[in-house]
């Protein structure tokens, strides 16, 4: 087509893909380029665009996103609450048979907001202009990159055997990314560094993670006023903690177990080598034998249907060197799946999609003509320059998180050694923590939270209208 400036394949429609093609289609449009329209391609390897997970939390920089792409309007109307000061989840120690005690609370801007899935995708997908098209069935194998003349091309390989060319692309393809795949164990055979390999799969972070929803009309009524209805709470424990978040009509419950190796047990044996494995309210129930009441009211409240329970084999990416190998660029989970600790990991690929978006929007971003170079390799390594450190300082916080919820993070493991992490430092009793340690610990998890609350993604963008201008 003639009228088209470049086109951009983006492999996967989950949050990152349709935030990328929704932040493409609303500035290309405010830009309105005399070279020509961006033409998007969403490659979605299911038969429709998927909405499994848990709910999304959103905070402050992600919702801002949201906010420019007229989210708010949207969720209002649909009846869903928008993100208010002071809805953290309160922190509480229930890993004993009596009743627990609130050790933490404290106030954040923007949330998190617990957003459905379906809710969070199905807004997206009306965001998207009629110059991008979703292809579903379509799962990727990998891809080629042609050199012809000036301009670099981009073949992607699917499964079903066709083919489609792009001038760039994108993987927004989750934590087990074909695009990343690629892209790194190409690098692997080409120069001979079996390092590079490690980069190109996803590795078990040694949490299990068991998800499960408590319909919250049902839960209200034969629990009034119980402490799960109405805000997130974490319900903290020796290894293992419970987080549990009103998500519109459900309750969702996500019980995470630290197990470092899967082979200890018949029983976790069977998640070696899977990613999402059946369960039941019943071995919910097992997990938390021996915590209190409370906790236990919320788990004997999940849906008694089996098909809504499952159980997560959360695996993470190693921290890639880079995301960005000339016209192909990782964003979301694909670049930097993450522990679930902070609840920031669909944020991240948020505001990844964003800043990517808009530069590729800017009309900086351009093919070669005969007198000039492509301005497209720059643009992406400005993205990875601006993106990825941010992302990769996230995960990092998200891990620690998670040891400080299980009374495993360095200065604060309480309960005895924890065997098969790289903590050594044992609690001399083997006691539980006392409420004024809980209390420090409660402070050391309210500065982890900080950072969220720093800066803005109009700040980020700024950054980089400033490196455009040297392009």
């Amino acid at each position: 087509m003639d009228n088209v400036r470049f086109r951009v394949a983006i492999v996967g429609c989950g949050i990152g893909g349709l935030a990328l093609a929704a932040t493409i289609s609303k500035f290309a449009t405010e830009e309105k380029s005399q070279d020509g329209i961006i033409q998007v391609d969403l490659y979605e390897s299911k038969s429709e665009v998927s909405v499994i997970g848990a709910g999304v939390g959103i905070w402050k920089r992600s919702w801002q996103v949201l906010q420019g792409l007229g989210f708010e309007e949207d969720l209002i109307k649909r009846g869903v609450k928008v993100p208010v000061d002071g809805e953290c989840p309160i922190f509480r120690k229930s890993d004993q048979p009596t009743p627990g005690y609130d050790f933490h609370d404290h106030v954040m801007p923007y949330g998190p907001l617990g957003l459905h899935r379906p809710t969070l995708l199905e807004i997206l997908q009306s965001k998207l202009s009629k110059d991008c098209t979703i292809h579903t069935s379509k799962a990727l194998v990998n891809y080629t990159v042609h050199a012809r003349g000036n301009n670099a091309t981009v073949s992607l390989h699917f499964a079903d055997n066709t083919t489609a060319e792009a001038d760039i692309l994108i993987g927004a393809d989750g934590v087990y990314s074909a695009t990343r795949q690629t892209m790194f164990n190409s690098l692997s055979k080409e120069t001979g560094n079996d390092e590079y390999a490690r980069y190109a799969r996803a590795e078990y972070s040694g949490t299990l993670a068991y998800r499960g929803p408590v319909p919250t009309d049902k839960f209200k009524e034969k629990y009034p006023g119980h402490m799960a209805a109405n805000r997130p709470k974490a319900w903290c424990g020796k290894s293992q903690h419970v987080i549990t978040h009103p998500v519109g009509p459900y309750i969702g419950v996500i019980v995470y177990k630290y197990c470092s190796d899967l082979s200890s047990s018949p029983t976790l044996a069977r998640y070696q080598n899977q990613t999402v494995v059946p369960s039941s309210r019943d071995e919910v129930l097992a997990l938390c034998e021996g915590w209190e009441p409370e906790l236990r009211e919320v788990l004997g409240s999940i849906d008694s249907d089996p098909s809504k329970v499952s159980c997560w084999v959360i695996h993470t990416v190693n921290p890639l060197p880079f995301c960005v190998l000339g016209k192909v660029a990782l964003i979301g989970d694909a670049a930097h799946a993450m522990q679930p600790h902070q609840g920031v990991g669909g944020g991240q690929a948020i505001e990844d999609a964003h800043l990517l978006g808009r530069l590729l929007a800017h009309p900086k971003a351009a093919l070669a003509t005969t007198s000039k170079p492509s301005t497209l390799p720059a643009i992406l390594k400005l993205y990875e320059t601006l993106r990825l450190p941010a992302a990769q300082k996230a995960a990092r916080a998200s891990y620690d998180n998670g040891l400080m919820y299980e009374f495993n993070y360095p200065g604060f493991i309480f309960g005895g050694e924890t065997s098969g992490t790289s903590v050594t430092e044992p609690d001399a009793s083997s006691r539980g923590p006392t409420p004024e340690e809980l209390k420090l610990l409660g402070e050391r998890i309210g500065e982890s939270f900080a950072w969220l609350k720093e800066g803005d993604v109009g700040g980020d963008w700024r950054k980089a209208e400033l490196e455009l201008e040297k392009l």
